[in-house]
């Protein structure tokens, strides 16, 4: 057992989800035993079989357990394990806290031992088969004691958060779904309409779409009987925050319509964007960098993407990100090959040289 599991050394995940299973094989990598329980018996046995532990048979000697299950039901969950196991400390992974955190406290169960939290990672994909040890690798994890959780229960649920590979942040609960309306709840509804404005055109004619819209409507994906759920358990922040996205807009719409001005208003209108773009972190949560993309074409044939990524290693230069988008009714696509600007012009030649057509 490795000496950094402050935390315990059985950990009991409820509920095998994208996240619940993630964090069980994360902590099964650091060589804990884990333990899992889910009504859903077929995500149960996915999980199994990913390698993500084993079913619960006994709450003995657990030491720490981690609900994974949608807001409504998360606060009642830990609530019921608090009083199941007298000795272990109870945490959770949802996307709001004030609202489990409110359930909890009202239900008599011993608070001393709760801690929330929330991983700031996932996909738009959802359940165990999509799970990953490395999705919290240098993640934000939020920890959001109560008033009555002792320290002992929250320096657990950081612990737990390092063990996973993650950066424990100390955060109210208020202030967590404050923050997290503006930074997660309104873009997946913003996504969401961007790609619902378009569901009435014919399936042609967004043929003609661009990696801009694919880009900015990939959280529409995402599974929305879970995202309904986070909405309403977070609804006042989540208003605010859609109204601070949809006001400049209906008023660049209105200045639009009336042809006077609205070219100042487009020009504040991106220039904020851009201004907001730039506050964001930088890969691995390190400081913001300017990216360039090298547009490779890369023909539709087995390995021929794989020996680009080799000749960009080859180069010496670091891949920050890929994106690869396949060109409408051809046997090609284009491959955005993003990497620091100081190097995007030395591997745009390099690769013209080596017989591939670049654009930079």
């Amino acid at each position: 057992m490795s000496e950094t599991l402050a935390w315990g050394e059985r950990l009991l995940v409820v509920g095998t989800g994208l996240i619940g299973t993630s964090v069980a094989l994360a902590v099964r990598d650091v060589g804990a035993e884990v333990l899992l329980a889910d009504t859903d018996a077929e995500r149960l046995g996915l999980a199994v079989a990913a390698g993500a532990g084993r079913p619960v048979d006994d709450l003995g000697e657990v030491d720490l357990v981690v609900v994974a299950v949608p807001p409504r039901a998360t606060g009642t969950v830990v609530a019921r394990y608090l009083d199941a196991i007298p000795h272990a400390t109870v945490t959770h992974v949802c996307s709001v806290q004030s609202l489990p955190q409110l359930d909890v406290e009202s239900s008599g169960a011993d608070v001393s031992r709760f801690c929330g939290g929330h991983p700031i990672a996932g996909r738009e994909t959802s359940g165990p088969a999509h799970a990953s040890p490395d999705l919290f690798h240098e993640r934000p994890w939020a920890v959001c004691p109560a008033a009555g959780t002792g320290p002992d229960a929250a320096e657990r649920v950081a612990s737990l958060a390092r063990d996973c590979g993650a950066r424990p942040v100390l955060l109210e609960a208020a202030t967590h779904d404050a923050l997290l309306g503006r930074l997660s709840h309104v873009p997946q509804l913003v996504a969401s309409a961007l790609a619902g404005s378009i569901a009435a055109l014919d399936q042609s004619r967004t043929a003609l779409a661009g990696t801009g819209l694919r880009d900015t409507t990939r959280l529409a994906d995402s599974d929305p009987a879970l995202w309904t759920e986070i909405v309403g358990a977070n609804a006042d922040a989540v208003a605010a925050g859609l109204r601070d996205v949809a006001q400049p807009l209906l008023d660049l719409a209105a200045a639009l319509e009336a042809g006077a001005g609205s070219e100042a208003s487009t020009r504040e209108l991106l220039e904020r964007g851009q201004r907001g773009r730039a506050l964001l972190p930088g890969k691995h949560g390190g400081a913001p960098v300017t990216l360039q993309a090298v547009q490779v074409v890369v023909p539709d044939e087995p390995g021929t993407l794989a020996r680009l990524l080799a000749e960009v290693a080859a180069e010496g230069v670091n891949l920050e990100d890929l994106r690869v988008e396949h060109a409408s009714g051809q046997p090609l696509g284009i491959a955005e090959v993003m990497v620091l600007a100081a190097e995007g012009e030395r591997l745009a030649s390099a690769l013209r040289a080596r017989g591939w057509t670049v654009t930079a």
